[in-house]
């Protein structure tokens, strides 16, 4: 009797419980048999060219010249000078395949001879920079270390970014005033006799360099009297 009345008591507790079913939400608001997803995907935007870092230099040294694109020639309704002038002309925002300004330089036929064509991570610089919507980027952060002062860690580098378009061997004559800046007997010329640091320190008394570019940074001024204090060493 005693084991009936047992089996009848739980029985009675189970009959009392209730059990939420668990259930999966499968539904979309738009299609009730799909189940419910997050895009995940990012518009992810290339951070690591900036304008006033690595694409004015560009323009600057290698196409806003004198008889080409500066702002007394005006080649073609060119002028490449800034900004506000670049992308006045022959820019497509986040269509590089699109825009002049980049297809004319892949293509070889900007820069015109004598002036050193662009090199592939020049042309990278620029592509990327418009597929991103060629925006204005002006606080950009320049990866510098003082620390960092030999010839061709620095000091080249530094040259054929600024430099190579009035300066490189080919042209110097005829828009760099003599001055060869891609070698390193140019270069330890113009270290030796002190203008090298006193142009790009715009001392005065100098010629500020580059032309028609901004000052470059305390940090880049200290690694090349670092260098020239170091006896502007060919390491």
């Amino acid at each position: 009797m005693k084991r009936i009345l047992l089996l009848v008591s739980i029985l009675a507790i189970i009959a009392a419980c209730t059990h939420k079913p668990f259930t999966v939400d499968n539904t979309t608001p738009s299609n009730n048999n799909t189940q419910t997803q997050k895009d995940t995907t990012k518009v992810t935007v290339d951070t690591s060219v900036c304008f006033q870092r690595d694409v004015l230099p560009i323009f600057i040294g290698s196409c806003a010249k004198a008889g080409c694109h500066d702002a007394a020639t005006n080649a073609k309704g060119y002028t490449l000078t800034s900004y506000s002038k670049i992308i006045l002309k022959g820019l497509v925002k986040y269509n590089s395949a699109g825009s002049k300004l980049y297809t004319k330089c892949v293509s070889g036929s900007m820069p015109k001879s004598p002036t050193p064509k662009l090199d592939s991570t020049q042309l990278s610089y620029i592509r990327r920079w418009i597929d991103k919507g060629a925006p204005n980027d002006t606080n950009c952060m320049v990866i510098c270390d003082t620390g960092k002062f030999t010839y061709s860690g620095a000091i080249a580098p530094m040259m054929k970014k600024y430099c190579y378009g009035c300066h490189a061997t080919a042209v110097a004559a005829s828009s760099g005033a003599g001055i060869i800046l891609d070698t390193y007997t140019g270069i330890y010329a113009q270290a030796h006799n002190g203008k090298l640091y006193g142009d790009m320190n715009h001392n005065t008394g100098y010629n500020a360099m580059p032309l028609g570019g901004s000052k470059l940074t305390d940090c880049q001024i200290t690694q090349v009297k670092k260098w020239i204090d170091a006896g502007a060493l060919n390491n």
